[in-house]
């Protein structure tokens, strides 16, 4: 699965607004915090995956990343 920065910005909203509906609350995340964490995401991949994987395994990847770069920002 090839990946671009504007997939995994979409996928990084479509989590936080599903876990906003179940109640979860997130500090404000500006454009370009988003764009930074869809770098780290990116690199994981085609580092970890060389850019192939499955769906699941990508939005797995995009939850640790958002809960990583939420604690340690």
């Amino acid at each position: 699965m090839v990946i671009n920065k504007d997939k995994i910005v979409e996928e990084l909203l479509d989590l936080i607004a599903k876990r906003q509906l179940l109640g979860e609350t997130f500090p404000e995340l500006s454009s370009d915090r988003l764009e930074a964490i869809a770098e780290s995401i990116r690199y994981e991949w085609n580092e970890a995956y060389d850019g192939v994987g499955h769906i699941e395994e990508f939005k797995d990847v995009v939850k640790w990343n958002l809960e990583q770069n939420l604690t340690h920002w």
